[in-house]
């Protein structure tokens, strides 16, 4: 069975690989948690957004093209519901 190089991030120390070498078996485990550590980068890229929102400026809303009433009812929106219209 060949080994294959999965290009997974891996924080850098002397001497160590810049990939994890797994072999084929592996691959959909590891695939998965590549995807759930993405989801939870995106969701926490999400909350930091909405954190920040209600303390811009209003020339920085209108850089990022939203209002303040858009901004405050993005911010109360739960971070896993983004892009979908609010239902009222």
């Amino acid at each position: 069975m060949a080994a294959t190089v999965i290009p997974f991030p891996m924080p850098r120390t002397a001497g160590a690989p810049r990939s994890l070498t797994v072999s084929r078996a592996h691959e959909p485990r590891l695939a998965g948690v590549a995807i759930l550590r993405g989801w939870f980068r995106r969701w926490g890229a999400r909350r930091s957004l909405a954190r920040d929102l209600p303390f811009m400026t209003d020339e920085t809303l209108a850089d990022v093209g939203l209002t303040r009433a858009e901004a405050c009812a993005e911010a109360r929106r739960p971070f896993w519901r983004a892009g979908l219209p609010d239902v009222a």
